[in-house]
């Protein structure tokens, strides 16, 4: 009997240990069979969070033997003098994978899976079960988010694993609560497009009112990740998709029927909107108020912008059969943007309207530009113009000029194509910049710290805002859960592995018979979004409380001018996106074997011979050591030959095992700038493997360990505490 009874006290010791619980800071992204690493904590987790702030972390549940039903009961947040906060404040997700090496075409399989995390199913933890495979985690994304009105101090919660009545795991969850809080609305300006097509066909929408439930849903989905939508289409005339929620206008007609030049608005909808949106819960930084009004016609074989403005009902152009302006139009546009400017004015949010003229125009399209913007100046000059792109890789629109202004209030270029002494220039010109990214920094395979890091690189150029253009944009034929890669038989264009998403449909596969309105699947990227956007409001808050207190206590400033420092520091050398360079910004010479492909813009060498190509570039940096990254053509049988494989300064580098045919970057070691100019050389291979070069890109290289991100956050956080400042 006393053997008996060790045996099963052993038993019950052993089941009481059967899990184990870690957690893992969220820039860490892990793979389901990943094994316990360095940045691993047993047992605990420690958060620092800010009021009005959110904050994430990983727990990770694993076990050497199956285990299966287990449930995760999870404690409120205990904290000083009683304080408490509840589950309300916490939203729980499960990580999943998807494979970012899918082929576009869905009707082919995957040679090479590469499982990558990113879809966030949430799970409601008081009846959801869970089952464990030796080997393999169960990811569980934990986000609190800490009211504004918060007592600040430590709080405690406790999470359990058990199986049936057993206790099988656990961890402390310990959370450091600042006296400081977020500003209600966001310091960054944000228009991340959201497109409902999708959304509506993903959710089962079948009604008005189930379109305009699951709308509600993703805006307060961008409210929470302190983000603001946009519409990116050529009708965009509103934050919100709803239909009746645009700003609308009527051409006044006279007694002949045409139009006199005078315009009818209605704001009914619009207001009704922006009340609950940017009054009562301020929740957006920046909105787009009016469609293009532009449009293009073929002219001798070109596709040609020409100006025009409708009511629905008619259309009205700015140039009359001869090539005369047609005077009505300029009444018309004059008297629409006076009229919105005024109604927007006196309610409080014109400081967020941007009138987003065009996305991404060509160097032919200036002059129907010019005269949009010198249109709307005449309205009201108090209306900001943007424009993705600026004349660092669109050279003409540096003609967007009137009286020594810009015409061009907020220039958006891609965040690679930023270059500092053309953004000095257009500031001294009265512009401001935002930066905007595809692929750079938001992809399903790019680290969690990359993701992140584009509202430090925003910070870094003294940029103001971020776009991206749409969040709900993927396949017809699949659901992103299946091809995070896709092709639109319309487009030419090849969305890869999470470009144009940052939700995922409700289902894996199909549509749901039933609508389903009462959650959304976001992703890892989207949740580091909105804590990139965050970062973004701390350096920006502390900026300002240096800024405000010069009488300060010397020593205070001192630190909070090192924690700044810090973060520049941090920035450079986690930014994703270098300073990119196009083959025309490159100077070499012909060289046996190799090619440049004018149209498609490439250095192409078929490979089989090594052939050493010696490259220049002249760029605008101070001197030193920079990452140095290659953007090339992955193709496992391009006209015969596999892409790519090659050299940098005799170093061999190829792209990865993907079967996606694609351009991806490769980091190519480091080179040295000296007097403006960067030199490389770029080598073919002997081996029966071509090299196909688009871009190349120069990012600061920084020695050493340096200091961490949560370090600088932390850094930050204690500067703001310690000056005077809105608490």
């Amino acid at each position: 009997m006393r053997k008996t009874g060790w045996l099963m006290l052993a038993v019950l010791v052993a089941s009481a240990q059967a899990a184990d619980l870690y957690c893992v800071a969220p820039i860490h992204k892990l793979t389901r069979d990943q094994a316990p690493g360095p940045d691993w904590t047993a047992g605990r987790a420690e958060l620092d969070c800010a009021r009005n702030e959110s904050e994430s972390v990983q727990v990770v549940i694993r076990s050497d033997q199956p285990l299966a039903g287990l449930a995760v009961n999870l404690s409120d947040f205990s904290g000083p003098e009683g304080s408490v906060l509840g589950l309300a404040n916490l939203r729980t997700y499960r990580v999943e994978w998807v494979d970012i090496n899918a082929p576009f075409e869905v009707d082919q399989p995957s040679e090479t899976p590469d499982f990558q995390p990113d879809p966030l199913p949430p799970v409601d933890l008081a009846t959801e079960r869970f089952d464990l495979t030796p080997g393999q985690n169960l990811i569980l994304w934990l986000t609190v988010t800490v009211p504004a009105d918060a007592r600040p101090g430590t709080y405690r919660a406790n999470l359990e694993v058990r199986e049936g009545e057993n206790r099988v795991g656990e961890l402390d969850l310990n959370l450091r609560v600042r006296s400081f809080a977020l500003p209600k609305r966001p310091i960054l300006q944000s228009m991340v497009g959201l497109a409902t097509g999708n959304i509506y066909k993903a959710h089962g929408c079948k009604t008005k009112h189930d379109q305009e439930q699951i709308v509600r849903l993703f805006l307060d989905e961008y409210a929470r990740a302190r983000l603001s939508p946009f519409l990116y289409a050529p009708g965009t005339q509103a934050f919100n998709p709803l239909p009746d929620a645009a700003i609308k206008w009527t051409f006044t007609l006279g007694e002949d029927g045409k139009p006199t030049g005078q315009v009818e608005l209605d704001f009914t909808g619009f207001d009704r909107e922006g009340e609950y949106y940017l009054n009562q819960r301020e929740d957006f930084s920046a909105f787009n108020f009016a469609p293009y009004f532009w449009s293009r016609r073929d002219v001798d074989g070109k596709k040609v912008m020409y100006l025009r403005a409708s009511d629905g009902k008619t259309v009205v152009e700015r140039r009359n059969a001869d090539g005369s302006v047609n005077p009505v139009f300029d009444e018309i546009l004059i008297s629409l943007f006076r009229g919105i400017a005024q109604h927007l004015d006196e309610k409080g949010w014109l400081d967020r309207a941007i009138y987003y003229v065009t996305d991404e125009p060509g160097e032919d399209d200036t002059p129907a530009i010019k005269e949009i913007c010198e249109l709307v100046r005449r309205a009201d000059p108090r209306i900001r113009t943007s424009l993705t792109y600026d004349p660092a890789n669109r050279p003409r629109l540096a003609e967007l000029v009137q009286d020594g202004r810009s015409l061009i209030s907020v220039w958006i270029p891609y965040c690679t194509m930023y270059r500092e002494e053309v953004a000095a220039d257009q500031r001294s010109k009265g512009a401001e910049y935002w930066l905007y990214d595809v692929s750079s920094a938001a992809l399903i395979g790019h680290s969690g710290q990359t993701n992140r890091s584009i509202m430090w690189d925003i910070w870094r150029r003294d940029a103001h805002g971020y776009l991206y253009y749409l969040s709900t944009w993927w396949g017809r034929d699949a659901t992103p859960w299946e091809r995070p890669n896709f092709t639109l038989p319309e487009f030419t264009y090849r969305y890869r592995q999470g470009d144009g998403f940052f939700f995922y449909p409700p289902l894996r596969k199909g549509e749901p018979e039933e609508p389903i309105l009462d959650y959304v699947v976001p992703t890892i990227r989207w949740e580091l979004l909105r804590e990139g956007a965050e970062d973004f409001d701390y350096l920006r808050m502390l900026e300002a409380r240096i800024a405000a207190n010069p009488n300060a206590d010397p020593a205070v400033i001192a630190k909070a001018k090192q924690a700044l420092a810090n973060a520049r520091s941090l920035a450079d050398a986690i930014g994703a996106s270098a300073t990119s360079y196009s083959i025309r910004d490159l100077t070499f010479e012909a060289t046996e074997g190799w090619s440049f492909g004018l149209e498609e813009g490439w250095l192409l060498h078929q490979g089989g011979k090594r052939s050493d190509l010696p490259v220049e570039i002249k760029v605008n940096l101070p001197d030193g050591q920079y990452r140095l990254t290659l953007n090339v053509y992955q193709d496992a049988a391009y006209r015969g030959k596999q892409y790519s494989r090659f050299l940098v300064d005799g170093r061999p580098y190829a792209t990865g095992t993907s079967s996606l045919k694609t351009g991806v970057n490769v980091n190519a070691g480091t080179v040295e700038v000296r007097d403006g100019v960067a030199r490389f050389t770029l080598s073919s291979v002997d081996e029966d493997f071509g090299v196909i070069l688009y871009r190349v890109g120069l990012t600061p290289h920084r020695t050493g360990a340096g200091v961490g991100l949560y370090a600088v956050r932390a850094e930050i956080a204690d500067a703001l505490e310690a000056l005077p400042g809105e608490k």
